[in-house]
């Protein structure tokens, strides 16, 4: 099985790679973003990047895996279409996100940089720095949030 990128949390200049979430903390299809499964190694489609900044939960980032629609050639535009395939005009675009606009990234991915999108999340997100398929000793926090407020970090001995 082909292991998944994970969402990454910066707090207090430290970043961790979030291996569990309860619930998610950001959703893409909220903000009219259809991320698309691109590779094997990103199912979501998409990566997120949160930021801790006075105890406040931040959106960073996010890539975002997209195939805009493409026009079937050599068939009458005109003609029955009931997927739409054949719509005039381009592929329709991502919208901005916190005012952001994505930029084209790696491969068929597109990145929302410096988005700085406020999260109204409660919920708790477990974050573990090195190797996460093996992490030491003190690696792991549990990081509690309350309407997108950090109240509680503890140490997590063991996260699988």
């Amino acid at each position: 099985m082909t292991a998944q990128v994970l969402d990454g949390l910066r707090v207090d200049g430290i970043g961790y790679c979030l291996v569990q979430a309860e619930p998610g903390p950001f959703s893409p299809w909220d903000y009219g973003i259809e991320p698309h499964s691109i590779c094997s190694s990103n199912w979501a489609g998409y990566v997120a990047g949160f930021e801790v900044l006075g105890r406040r939960l931040y959106l960073a980032s996010l890539s975002v895996g997209w195939a805009p629609p493409r026009r079937i050639t050599g068939r009458d535009p005109a003609g029955d279409d009931p997927l739409g395939l054949l719509a005039v005009g381009g592929p329709q675009e991502l919208p901005a996100l916190n005012g952001v606009m994505p930029e084209s990234s790696t491969g068929s991915y597109m990145a929302y940089s410096n988005v700085q999108l406020p999260l109204d999340y409660t919920g708790r997100l477990i974050g573990c720095m090195g190797d996460v398929a093996a992490p030491k000793p003190d690696d792991c926090r549990a990081f509690v949030f309350e309407a997108g407020i950090l109240v509680d970090t503890q140490v997590v001995q063991s996260v699988f």
